[in-house]
Order: structure tokens, then sequence, then C-alpha cells
């Protein structure tokens, strides 16, 4: 069963090398052929978001990085239909890629679009969003950068929030520290758009990265 999706991926990386995987960071100057801002999206499912916010803003290169086959492959796809040159897709599990990917201070932007609430007690643990997870996103973000972040899962969006609000290396951008109402700016995700038509709540959060240093040790 895991062979048939090493075989695709291999054949993608032999066909289009915008598709990375990789466990170094690639140059990314060099990658792109140009020094534009640098966005990633985290967990980016079927690619609507990455796909739409590439052809937004041309003068912007977008960084994928995911593990889900179908939609990697299908991301691989409509770039390629799309003749969208500022999209990467890098594979692989964000915890330990991230760190070998980028350089502290590389990403200008970063998006987390409805990760994994994980709402069984048991599997709490498995949830990406962590103290240790902000603090890393936190220096790899240039001073100025932003992160934006989505979910209906209120329990998890506390925890979000908390652990944002908690990290010194970033300012909430929400009235009272709390959530953002709505986010015109953006484009919805498929999810977004089904639970919004369901009623559910969105809970949005933003946050600026401050200029202070980060410790060295």
């Amino acid at each position: 069963m895991t062979a048939k999706p090493l075989i695709s991926f291999s054949k993608i990386a032999e066909e289009d090398l915008n598709f990375l995987d990789i466990d170094e960071w690639p140059d990314w100057q060099a990658q792109f052929g140009n020094s534009q801002p640098l966005k990633l999206e985290i967990g980016f499912g079927m690619g609507s978001f990455l796909i739409e916010m590439a052809a937004q803003e041309p003068r912007s290169n977008f960084i994928g990085m995911d593990f889900y086959h179908k939609g990697i492959r299908k991301v691989m796809t409509r770039k390629k239909k799309l003749q969208l040159e500022n999209i990467r897709v890098a594979y692989g599990d964000v915890r330990i890629k991230i760190p070998l990917l980028f350089k502290d201070g590389e990403l200008e932007t970063v998006y987390i679009n409805f990760p994994d609430p994980w709402p069984k007690k048991r599997h709490t643990k498995r949830r990406l969003i962590k103290p240790d997870f902000v603090k890393l996103i936190g220096q790899k973000l240039a001073p100025g950068g932003r992160i934006y972040l989505a979910t209906d899962f209120e329990v998890y969006a506390m925890e979000m929030l908390e652990y944002f609000n908690s990290e010194p290396l970033f300012q909430n951008q929400g009235p009272g520290s709390g959530f953002l109402e709505t986010r015109e700016d953006l484009p919805k995700t498929k999810y977004e758009k089904n639970f919004i038509n369901a009623g559910h709540k969105i809970y949005y959060l933003e946050f600026t990265r401050l200029g202070i240093a980060t410790p060295t040790n």
C-alpha cells in the first residue's frame, strides 16, 4: 500500500522540479529565481487556498508543506495547468521539515488553516500547535512577519490563543488580544466554506512577529 505513493512522488519529482522531497535548505532565492517574499502554508489539504493566493499575489513566493498524497498531486497538477511559477511544494512532517528547510527570519508569512483538531482527549497530544512549535514559527518569521490561523474547533482555538499570546515573539492583532471576527482579505478554504454554510463559528487569529532578539541557547 505504501509503494504506490512513493513511486508516484518519484515520478513527480523527476517531471517537476517544483516538488521538493528534501531534508536541507534549498536556497529559496535560487529555487524561485528571485528574492520575492516567502510565504508558507502549513497543511494545505487539497490546495485551493495555496493556488488562489499564488494567483492573487504573483510578486510573492508560496511554499505549501504537507504529507497528504492526494492533495500534493492535485496541487502539482493545478499549478502546472494554471502556469503558476511562484509555488513550490515541500513534502513531509512540518515539525521535522521546517527547521531543516528554512533559516531563521526567512519567512514573511505563515498560514495554518484548519489544522487537525484531534478532538478525542487521548489524541490531543498530536495537535500541531504547541508552545515549542509556536516558538519555532517565531524564529523562522522575519520581524514584522505575520501568521494567520483558522479553526472551527473551539477548544483548539482557545489553546492556539493561549500559546501565541504567551509567546513573547508575537503580538496579537485581534481586538483585546482575542479572535478576529472575519478575514476578508484572504481566500476561503474548502473546509471554511463548508463550515460557514453549516453555520459553524470560525475562530480567526492573526499575529505579528515582533522585532526582538531570540534566545541563542
